[in-house]
């Protein structure tokens, strides 16, 4: 391996180690998953393979469809849904992560397609967001234009882009706009309106003043219409988002339980913008689109309130953990014996801890080591899922043992340490902040 590479190499690993360390949780961002996660994961793999195939390779590449991905807290939900952006991308979808959070939520589709937009994510490219998606799509037209052996390809890349403002989308704006955008980003020159047409589909339509609005022929946003504004843009890149050159939009929202603490009316109105998630990209034209929703199971205790939502996550006959690949819950406590999966990830660690370190740990010491804090931790019934809280305590180990030489742990002193570990994420969770 080149001395770069073999550099670049080590800062991701250090990067990797430092977050283990601290919480227990894979750094964030679908660019950062493809390099991280592939180091200690397990057990996700076929589940994966399967959504691939049923999913990324056939029915989302035409229309949309949704999964609820469930495990309690710390029980590898953003891992999953990070591995499978990661095998999104890998299949040319573009892909946007979402945590949910208040400002955020699919309660308010406007805010829902900012963050949608902020996140965009294209297979091979490490420039994010409306302006990466608009230089792709220019990219991909210039190249199916110079394969036709086009007289002037310019001229012909111009009408295209003309086109698209005639194009009808979800939402009316959307051609007119994207078209102002996609002229802004292929001259040197600023085109009318340009720069205001790339700040309306980022979702920063109040920067916009009037006579931008004029140039563009837009009107006012009102608060009342921006959650069918937000809703039907969201739906617009989807249908949009295949002109730069990938199949669809994986679009996954993780942390959707925090939008279950809200009680009443409230509730109501989280469960039915669920619904019309679910719902609404059922239009005439289809949009590729797979969507993932990932919550503690205690979101299952809410849906009874709203039935509508109910029927459509509901599981009946098999679920997917028996090889049902239509089953709209996926349950990660069912991908694997809960004390072989932590074992198999402390096995992994080890090799992610020397690479971060640049410590050789004696592997059948250490191994030993892993093997019976995964029997502690398989064992004790704390408030956070095992996976997450064996990660964050074994990486700390194996950093102890660097720095103060290595050791055969026995079962008292990993219950110890275990709970210590416990200790630390229970409190950053009180406090709202992560360790």
């Amino acid at each position: 391996m080149p001395d770069g590479q073999r550099e670049t190499a080590a800062a991701q690993a250090r990067q990797l180690w430092a977050t283990l360390a601290a919480n227990g949780k894979p750094p964030g961002g679908i660019a950062d998953a493809s390099n991280t996660l592939p180091r200690y994961s397990v057990g996700i793999d076929g589940w994966l393979d399967r959504l691939t195939e049923r999913y990324l390779r056939d029915l989302c590449r035409s229309a949309a469809h949704f999964k609820l991905v469930l495990a309690p807290y710390g029980g590898g939900k953003t891992h999953f849904l990070l591995a499978l952006g990661a095998r999104a991308l890998r299949e040319n979808f573009a892909v946007s992560y979402v945590a949910c959070a208040p400002g955020v939520s699919v309660e308010d589709p406007f805010a829902l397609y900012g963050k949608t937009v902020q996140q965009l994510s294209l297979p091979g490219s490490s420039n994010p967001g409306l302006r990466g998606l608009l230089h792709r799509v220019l990219h991909t037209k210039r190249q199916e234009i110079s394969e036709r052996g086009v007289p002037d390809p310019e001229i012909a890349l111009d009408r295209w882009i003309a086109s698209v403002g005639k194009t009808t989308y979800p939402e009316r704006t959307f051609g007119r706009v994207m078209a102002a955008a996609l002229r802004e980003a292929k001259d040197d020159e600023a085109s009318p309106g340009g720069e205001a047409a790339i700040r309306w589909l980022d979702g920063e339509i109040d920067t916009l003043d009037r006579q931008e609005r004029s140039e563009l022929k837009l009107a006012g946003i009102t608060a009342g219409d921006r959650k069918r504004f937000g809703r039907d843009m969201l739906w617009s890149l989807n249908r949009f988002a295949p002109q730069a050159g990938v199949h669809g939009l994986a679009l996954l929202l993780d942390e959707v339980e925090t939008l279950t603490n809200v009680r009443g009316r409230a509730l109501q109105r989280v469960l039915a913008a669920m619904r019309v998630l679910i719902d609404a990209p059922g239009i005439e034209g289809g949009i590729p689109l797979f969507g993932i929703f990932a919550a503690t199971s205690e979101i299952l205790d809410e849906l009874p309130r709203y039935p509508a939502l109910q029927m459509r996550l509901a599981v009946s006959g098999s679920a997917f953990h028996e090889n049902n690949d239509y089953a709209p819950q996926l349950h990660l406590a069912h991908i694997q014996d809960r004390r072989t999966l932590l074992v198999d990830i402390g096995h992994k660690l080890i090799d992610v801890g020397r690479d971060a370190t640049g410590h050789e740990f004696d592997a059948g010491m250490q191994s030993a080591n892993a093997t019976a804090l995964a029997a502690v931790a398989s064992q004790r019934n704390l408030d956070v899922d095992a996976r997450r809280l064996y990660v964050k305590c074994w990486a700390g180990l194996l950093e102890y043992q660097k720095n103060n030489g290595e050791k055969r742990f026995t079962d008292n002193e990993l219950s110890e340490r275990y709970a210590g570990s416990f200790g630390e994420l229970q409190r950053a969770e009180n406090e709202g902040v992560e360790p």
